[in-house]
Order: structure tokens, then C-alpha cells, then sequence
């Protein structure tokens, strides 16, 4: 009976939270040919990324490429033969690395068909619908086959059934809130850790000041180093943390793997930066130079995303607000004045356009003599032709467009409609310049933010050890003194356990969250109105929390108005 196999998977699932886990990515990751179709052109990817470095930089004889006709006189024959000891290392850790990660994908498809069964017989989703079914769909599903998991099971059950439930020990909850605290419970301990700026990631640079070094390497080296320390492998907090006791030797040891990362990501930064840089350049050389305004397209900044997340907010929920925040937030950017740029960016888009204009039209007349015509030693017409063209679409792309309309505030309302993120400073103060600096160094130009990824890749050492030098105390602390333990979810951070309970006939449940009053409450609590932010942003796509008869809940957010085209 595949149904009953299906459902055997969940009834005896050793733990609840990696399950919910495997449910999730399973679900984001769009079924089981999606998954294996990803990993198999991801590793293809590392394959070609890996064998064309070593081609480029090993196999090509670049000295003879002016006086040779054709790839078989450049060509290296056995080049890796001549290669030094450091590229063959290199090919041969390459090799067993790339091997593992097949022989780990083959072992794993067993488990992605016993999921996928899982979605078909017990959720009643199949791989065609799984791309388009909502997350609230497969919540609801998993809440109603609660009652076939001992741990999660309810009162509701029949007197046969009841006396296989040990009611000496608390049950597991499943519903959605419980399953956002289970899927989210380190990630919310990180929302509430950027929240209150923990972490310092600025260095002081001269003639600049301090400025902020943040990148997705550097946030998985501080995720690596809280990971099997304060953190299991699941995500759980270990008890051993949360005592006092442990205060001393916690820091201690907190502080030496903060100091042994540095000491490690020296190491491995040449490498991370020669990735890094081949990978951008491979994916976006051609995309820039058949669309070269595309270069000065935004995105929101690692550091932002955590600003702006909430608790409870699963990963691909955040990121569709974040997609439906972009062109309001680009709109608003172009909404201040800044004749200044505007009028050089016209002049230079007037006088590259003329030029590639006159190249353009003299091609026309005799292109095989134009062609080959050297305007300056060693460029041709087709090189300076190419570059005024990418230097006019830059120039052209940052000019703001004739019909736009000019209201910052009111952009500025229609972004912040999907970030919620407001700083108290930020009040009656939309219309500044200030806001639109601070806004704008969160919502970056995307070629800034690689050039900071790369630059952050060889300050990371110095970051590390400078936290590890004056926050470990700080750390330590607050994985203590924000933890909870619920019953039937476990250890919670506190900010992520909303408990609907506390008045369920509230109309607002954000009325019953205090207001911060002191010092006191300045250290405990949050910014920026986060946890009504989080618990409201939860309602509103969990509506089956907020569905009482009789009752209308006002509102907070009302979508903006299409966006236009």
C-alpha cells in the first residue's frame, strides 16, 4: 500500500524537526526531478568552472597566439604533465571532492522518492503541483495527520487508539506557528542577533572612515562557528549553554573558535576570491554586455536581508517580499534630486553616443578597410565601437525616465508596505537625504555588492578576531537570557513564540506586545517594532489564525497598486 508506506514515514520519523526540515526543502526545492535536475547541472557547473581555469591557466601557450592560425599551435599537448605540484594537488582534491558529492547525491534519491510519495499519498500533492501549491497548503496538510505521529498526536483520539499515546510525556505541537518555530529556530536566533547589532562587522579604513564589511562568506563562517557549539547539527540549542555555570568556559571557547576561523579563512581566502571572481564573470559577462544598463540594477544587501526578515519567516516567503519590495525600491532611489549626476550622465551619454554613431555610420560605407582600421595602437574601430556603446547604456540607464513622477515619500511608503522596516529615526524624515543614504546602503548596486563579497573575503580574518575579542560575552548571554522552553516545541528563542493563547478574543494581538520602557527594556527587547512586525506579517499569511465568524480583523497592510507593464 504505497499510501501506508507513505505515512510510515512520517509516524516513525526519529525527529520531528529534521523531518520538517526534509518536508521544506523538498517543497522549495520543487519536487524530486527539479532536486536532481539542480544537482546535476550544479555539479556540472563546478566541473566546467574547475577543468576551464585549469585549461586557460595551464594548457595554453599564450606567447604563441599572435603568430598562430588556428587552436592546435597555442595548445599545450599534455599540459598537466608540465603543470606545477600545486595545480595537480589541486585536480586531485578537486576529483575526490567532486566524487563524494556524487556518491552522497546517489545515496540521497532513495529519500527524495519516499518524500515524494509522502507529498503524493499522504498530502495529496504531486510533483506537477508542488511548483505552484502554496506553503499554507502543505501546513494544513501536515496538521491534519497529526493524530497519525504518537509524539504529535491530540486528545481527539478513540479509546483504541489512546491507550498507545504516553500521556506522561508532553506532546509535540503541530501547527503552524510550531512548525515555523521548529523549521526557524536558529534563524530566528540570528533575526534577533542582527536586531540588536551583536555582531560588529565594520573596520576602520583611513581617509574613510568605518565602514561595514558583510558577505554571505562571512556569514557562513560565523554560522559554521555557532554550529556544533551552540547549536546542534538540527538547530537545537544545547542545555549546556543555557547554565550560568557555563559562563566562563563558554566565552573561552567561543572566543578560540572565532580566533581559529580567522587563522582558517586566511588560508582559504585565495582560493574563495579566484571562485568567487570566475563564477561572476562566467554569469554575468554576457548578460552585461548584451544589456550593458543591466549593470547598474540593485539588489538588498546580505546585511539587509537580516534587517528586514522577521521571525517566523520562512526563507522563501522573505524572498518574495523582497522581490515584490525591488521596483518600488529602485523607484524611489531615482526619485531624488540629483541634477548634478544627471547632467553628467547626459553629457556622457551624448558624447558616447556621437562617437559610436560616427564609428557606426563609417562601417557602413567600407566596413572591411573600417574594420581593420587601428584608431590608436592596437584598437580597432570594433573595440572603441563596443565600448561607447557600454559606456551609453551605463550613462543612459541612470537617467531617470521623463514621465516619472516625483514623490520620494510616497515611493518610500510603497517599499516600506513590504520591508516593515522603519528605524525609529527614520519618522517624519522620509523626505531627507539622511534616510535615502542609509536606505541606499542597504538596496546596493549589485557589481558593489560582489566587489564587497571579494573585499570581504580578505578582511574576514580581521573581523572575526576582533568580535572574538569584545562581543563573545555578549553572545553567550544572549543565547541565555532569550532562550525559553516551550512545551511540546522544546528551547525557542523568545521573540519567535508569538502564543496566539494569550488572548485569543484580542482584534489585535499586536496590542498585547509591550512597549520598551528603560534601559532595562532597551536591553531585553528589539528595534524598530520588529515583533509586531513579525506577528503580524505571520497573520497575514497564516489566515487561518485570524478567521473567527463574527469577526473583522482591520488590515495593516494593504497591497500597493500594480506595478506598471
Amino acid at each position: 500500500n504505497p499510501e501506508a508506506d507513505a505515512m510510515w514515514l512520517f509516524t516513525n520519523a526519529p525527529s520531528l524537526d529534521s523531518f520538517l526540515l526534509e518536508v521544506y526543502h523538498y517543497y522549495v526545492e520543487h519536487g524530486v526531478w527539479s532536486i536532481l535536475l539542480s544537482r546535476a547541472l550544479e555539479s556540472l557547473t563546478q566541473l566546467f568552472v574547475f577543468s576551464f581555469a585549469i585549461f586557460l591557466t595551464t594548457c595554453v601557450d599564450y606567447s604563441s597566439i599572435p603568430g598562430s592560425k588556428s587552436s592546435k599551435d597555442v595548445v599545450i599537448p599534455k599540459c598537466m604533465s608540465k603543470a606545477s605540484w600545486f595545480k595537480n594537488a589541486s585536480l586531485f582534491f578537486f576529483v575526490l571532492y567532486w566524487l563524494y558529492k556524487q556518491i552522497t547525491y546517489a545515496r540521497d534519491i532513495r529519500r527524495l522518492f519516499r518524500m515524494h510519495d509522502f507529498y503524493l499519498h499522504v498530502l495529496g500533492i504531486s510533483d506537477q503541483d508542488i511548483q505552484t501549491v502554496s506553503w499554507k497548503r502543505v501546513v494544513d496538510g501536515l496538521v491534519k495527520v497529526q493524530n497519525a505521529h504518537v509524539s504529535t498526536a491530540t486528545n481527539n483520539l478513540s479509546e483504541q487508539a489512546r491507550k498507545y499515546v504516553d500521556y506522561g510525556k508532553p506532546q509535540q505541537r503541530l501547527n503552524a506557528e510550531s512548525i515555523a518555530n521548529r523549521l526557524m529556530r536558529q534563524d530566528n536566533y540570528y533575526v534577533a542577533m542582527y536586531n540588536k547589532d551583536l555582531l560588529d562587522f565594520t573596520l576602520p579604513i583611513p581617509f574613510l572612515g568605518t565602514r561595514q564589511f558583510y558577505s554571505k562568506s562571512l556569514e557562513w563562517c560565523f554560522n559554521t562557528v555557532l554550529t556544533n557549539f551552540i547549536f546542534t547539527e538540527t538547530g537545537n540549542i544545547r542545555a549546556s549553554c543555557l547554565d550560568v555555570k557555563n559562563r566562563s568556559a563558554l566565552v573561552g571557547a567561543l572566543r578560540a573558535r572565532l580566533r581559529a576561523a580567522a587563522v582558517f579563512s586566511i588560508a582559504l581566502a585565495p582560493f574563495n576570491v579566484g571562485y568567487n571572481c570566475l563564477i561572476y564573470f562566467f554569469k554575468y559577462y554576457t548578460e552585461f554586455t548584451r544589456s550593458p544598463a543591466r549593470a547598474s540594477t540593485r539588489s538588498f544587501t546580505p546585511y539587509a536581508e537580516w534587517k528586514i526578515r522577521e521571525f517566523n519567516e520562512l526563507r522563501h516567503l522573505f524572498e518574495r517580499r523582497l522581490r515584490q519590495a525591488g521596483p518600488f525600491a529602485s523607484e524611489y532611489l531615482k526619485q531624488f534630486p540629483k541634477d548634478k549626476m544627471d547632467q553628467l550622465c547626459r553629457f556622457v551619454a551624448f558624447v558616447s553616443g556621437a562617437v559610436a554613431a560616427v564609428l557606426t555610420l563609417c562601417t557602413l560605407f567600407d566596413p572591411e578597410l573600417f574594420l581593420g582600421f587601428e584608431i590608436t595602437p592596437g584598437r580597432t574601430a570594433v573595440f572603441y565601437l563596443g565600448l561607447m556603446a557600454t559606456i551609453w547604456g551605463v550613462a543612459h540607464g541612470m537617467l531617470p525616465e521623463e514621465h516619472d513622477v516625483h514623490d520620494p515619500v510616497l515611493h518610500l511608503k510603497e517599499v516600506l508596505l513590504y520591508t516593515h522596516y522603519m528605524p525609529a529615526h527614520w519618522k517624519e524624515r522620509l523626505h531627507s537625504d539622511e534616510v535615502r543614504a542609509e536606505f541606499s546602503s542597504m538596496y546596493k548596486l549589485k557589481i558593489m555588492i560582489f566587489t564587497e563579497e571579494v573585499l570581504s573575503l580578505i578582511v574576514a580574518p580581521w573581523i572575526m578576531w576582533r568580535n572574538s575579542g569584545r562581543n563573545c560575552e555578549r553572545i553567550i548571554d544572549f543565547f541565555r537570557e532569550q532562550t525559553v522552553h516551550i512545551e511540546g516545541i522544546g528551547f525557542q528563542c523568545n521573540f519567535a513564540y508569538f502564543n496566539f493563547k494569550k488572548d485569543p478574543n484580542a482584534e489585535d494581538p499586536t496590542a498585547l506586545l509591550q512597549e520598551p520602557d528603560g534601559l532595562r527594556d532597551d536591553y531585553y527587547g528589539l528595534k524598530d517594532d520588529k515583533m509586531a512586525a513579525s506577528l503580524q506579517n505571520f497573520m497575514q499569511y497564516y489566515s487561518h489564525h485570524n478567521h473567527r465568524p463574527g469577526v473583522r480583523r482591520p488590515q495593516s497592510w494593504q497591497p500597493p497598486p500594480t506595478w506598471p507593464g
